[in-house]
């Protein structure tokens, strides 16, 4: 963690860097090439994680979509609206996601309100 890094950067990185191993490995173990991967933008209020695909180790930019918004603040997790802004209602912190990334599928299904 470097100085400027706020808590809620450090864990969405590292958050970030465990699923992406774990669906690498899950990839290689079903004899697939194809996996999904995760990447972040930090803004002005928002974390925003961007979700690529990923073949044969080469990572897809041009088919990014937003994977979820996390408040830097308070490192609340959003479902997303769009791209630009996060849906209503907080779905998770961020440190309840760093504590359980099995929780964290591929598709996004957590951030759905049940």
């Amino acid at each position: 963690m470097t100085i400027t890094q706020t808590k809620a950067e450090f864990l969405t990185e590292s958050l970030i860097e465990v699923l992406n191993n774990d669906w690498k490995v899950l990839a290689i173990e079903n004899g697939r090439n194809f996996y999904h991967y995760l990447t972040m933008e930090i803004g002005r209020k928002y974390i925003k994680v961007w979700q690529s695909t990923c073949y044969d180790g080469v990572v897809r930019e041009n088919g990014k979509s937003c994977f979820m918004f996390v408040d830097k603040e308070t490192g609340a997790c959003y479902k997303p609206a769009s791209c630009k802004a996060p849906a209503k209602g907080i779905r998770f912190f961020i440190e309840s996601l760093v504590d359980s990334p099995e929780v964290v599928d591929q598709y996004g299904a957590f951030l759905y309100r049940r």
